[in-house]
């Protein structure tokens, strides 16, 4: 039962992650602003805004993919799967980046494959950490 609840949070967080990831160029200006005026405080000016949806869009890439090798990582440690999927999260860190082009108004990054590769350690990571082990 924990297995299939693990599969199913980490199928259904890799779903959200690709869909917020591949919007059109226009959409996901519009949701990382959306964020950026949630955690602004009231009256901010428009440069401290346009900042910190900077920074909210930089941080959506680990902060995304560290999640989502934590729950690969439980379930695979739960599953008794194979520790070849582990490396699941770190080949979609470039498989994201690279079927961006397929989306308009989206571009390949090296920088947020390194992103996404640096979310997917730190999420291994804490999840070793966390459990003692990572299998």
């Amino acid at each position: 039962m924990l297995f299939c609840l693990l599969l199913a949070a980490a199928l259904a967080w890799f779903i959200l992650m690709t869909w917020l990831s591949h919007q059109d160029g226009d959409h996901t200006r519009r949701t990382s602003m959306f964020w950026a005026q949630i955690f602004s405080a009231k009256g901010e000016d428009e440069q401290t805004l346009q900042r910190r949806n900077a920074a909210l869009r930089r941080l959506a890439h680990p902060g995304l993919f560290a999640v989502w090798a934590v729950l690969v990582a439980a379930t695979c440690r739960v599953g008794g799967l194979a520790p070849v999927w582990l490396a699941l999260p770190l080949v979609w860190a470039w498989g994201d980046e690279a079927t961006k082009p397929l989306v308009p108004g989206r571009h390949f990054a090296w920088p947020d494959v390194g992103l996404n590769l640096a979310g997917c350690l730190l999420g291994l990571a804490a999840y070793a950490v966390v459990a003692g082990h990572l299998l």
